[in-house]
């Protein structure tokens, strides 16, 4: 698994300004905060299959199919 990615607010404005995309006064610094929040370790987030393998996703539709 690689580092994560810390995201600052001027990143995400700079990403979002990119797609013309305008952001509320001080919403960029939340937006960063939420998604930092999400990069903390996690054991269980990542034991799941679809968090630690790309083509996890297309392996569990497979599985669930109806027969």
């Amino acid at each position: 698994m690689t580092a994560a990615k810390q995201w600052s607010s001027e990143a995400i404005e700079a990403a979002l300004a990119v797609q013309g995309v305008e952001l509320a006064a001080g919403r960029a610094a939340r937006l960063a905060q939420g998604l930092n929040a999400l990069s903390v370790a996690d054991p269980l987030r990542d034991a799941l299959e679809l968090e630690t393998d790309p083509t996890g996703y297309a392996l569990a539709l497979e599985r669930c199919k109806a027969k």
